[in-house]
């Protein structure tokens, strides 16, 4: 395992220290103050500074993600919120967004509340409300390497409806600076049922400034509305919070590098490009690409949001013909992964394989 400048067997690191859990490791804990109460949360801190916490009973979504101390997501005013507050009607979905690193919007519709062949849809559906089954957790060395998983399963199921269930597992190790994410929806159900699935990846200030820069192999780039259409020319770059500004939100085109998977880069500072993330996905099950720019005051958050859908609404997907179904028995698996870049030369290798898909 390479820390600190030096690779180091298990037996050496476990030879300096009396507890794992003095480098890093999984912990657990539980919300115990207003709105948030209840909710628990498993805890995974890395060596070199990655730290995030899943949360069962939000779908095992990420709130909580920081690097060194430095917060990587946008955390919104309503923060965490035990999902026995949850509304499924029109928008009242905003009410329990946290925000967040990843926010999960699905399963079985997602985006723009709707009427779909006479059901009222909600904004972005139930899963990021719904509290998962099966949660567990480990610390397993394999060689010289420690990996820390969390992972459960999460249903969206009623009397004479869907029965389609999410199992998902987050991944890192402790010399890892990466997030793996591995969703595997199985239809345990006796009919096809839409399966709508956006990633709601929330980034925010000190990673998100007036100076950040997204790169990315985006061929086209679509305003969702008019305000959004006034700004397409700067859809890569930021300014400082303005209080009262609208949203604006783009669909992408993305163009998939040789191995078939889309990178994003989100630079922190564009100027010394020295820290920033970086998202990849892969294209054939994921090909939407929405961002979300909020660039108002307290609401200062960046979306990149791989998707399979855009976010108009089931009933506008299924006019479309482009909602995606889930047969009876059958099963798709979505996967992405969030890496820390740190330094000058990570952040030029990340944009220079952006630049190789274009």
């Amino acid at each position: 395992m390479f820390l600190w400048g030096r690779e180091w067997s298990r037996a050496e690191l476990m030879q300096r220290v009396g507890a794992l859990s003095q480098l890093g490791g999984i912990s657990h804990f539980e919300y115990c103050d207003g709105k948030a109460k209840g909710v628990t949360a498993v805890r995974v801190r890395t060596a070199v500074g990655l730290d995030f916490s899943v949360l069962p009973e939000k779908g095992m979504d990420i709130v909580e993600a920081a690097y060194k101390g430095m917060s990587l997501s946008w955390h919104s005013p309503a923060g965490v919120v035990h999902p026995a507050y949850y509304d499924c009607r029109d928008i009242q979905w905003l009410k329990t967004f946290p925000g967040g690193l990843v926010g999960t919007c699905g399963s079985t519709t997602a985006g723009s509340p709707s009427e779909d062949q006479g059901e009222q849809l909600g904004l972005h559906g139930p899963i990021a409300n719904t509290p998962a089954e099966h949660v567990r957790w480990s610390e397993e060395w394999k060689d010289d390497e420690l990996l820390l998983t969390v992972s459960g399963k999460v249903r969206e199921a009623r009397v004479f409806g869907p029965n389609l269930v999410m199992n998902r597992t987050v991944r890192t190790s402790l010399a890892g600076r990466s997030i793996q994410l591995l969703d595997r929806f199985v239809n345990e159900g006796y009919a096809d049922v839409p399966l709508m699935q956006v990633y709601h990846l929330n980034f925010g200030f000190p990673l998100l400034t007036e100076r950040s820069r997204i790169y990315a192999p985006s061929k086209k780039v679509t305003p969702r509305t008019e305000i959004a259409g006034q700004f397409i020319d700067s859809w890569s770059r930021f300014e400082a919070p303005t209080a009262g500004i609208a949203e604006r939100v783009y669909y992408h085109e993305m163009i998939p590098n040789q191995n078939g998977n889309v990178l994003v880069v989100l630079v922190g500072d564009d100027s010394t490009r020295d820290f920033g993330v970086v998202l990849e996905y892969r294209a054939a099950t994921l090909p939407r690409f929405i961002q979300w720019k909020m660039l108002g005051a307290t609401h200062y958050a960046l979306g990149l949001e791989p998707a399979n859908c855009k976010v108009e609404g089931r009933s506008a997907e299924r006019q479309a013909g482009s909602l995606q179904m889930l047969p009876p028995n059958a099963s798709r698996e979505f996967a992405l992964e969030i890496r820390v870049l740190d330094g000058q030369q990570e952040v030029a290798q990340a944009i220079a394989s952006v630049d190789q898909s274009r």
